[in-house]
């Protein structure tokens, strides 16, 4: 079953120096968000789609072009991000909603 789109322009969120999510990284988040993907523009950043806090050596690493997926409501909103260097990172993020929802 396919997804659809909910946001024709990408949503923008920074990882900087302490771990936060995608919306206390400035993006909106819409409420039928059920799946998102998140490309990295300019700086590495490393995350836990589980809500555990991540560090600059611990987590998932996501490097300048790489693309993010998270793959359901929870991971959504849970997701820890941090900046993995002393620039922080740009992630460009498409959010989808399940039909039927």
């Amino acid at each position: 079953m396919p997804y659809i789109p909910l946001n024709a322009v990408a949503s923008t969120s920074t990882a900087g120096a302490t771990a936060q999510t995608i919306a206390d990284g400035g993006a909106t988040v819409p409420a039928m968000a059920r799946y998102a993907e998140g490309y990295v523009r300019d700086a590495s950043c490393v995350f836990y789609p589980d809500g555990s806090t991540p560090t600059a050596t611990s987590g998932i690493q996501a490097d300048q072009a790489d693309v993010i997926y998270l793959r359901s409501r929870d991971e959504i909103v849970k997701a820890l991000f941090i900046r993995q260097g002393a620039v922080s990172a740009t992630i460009n993020w498409t959010f989808y909603s399940s039909p039927g929802y």
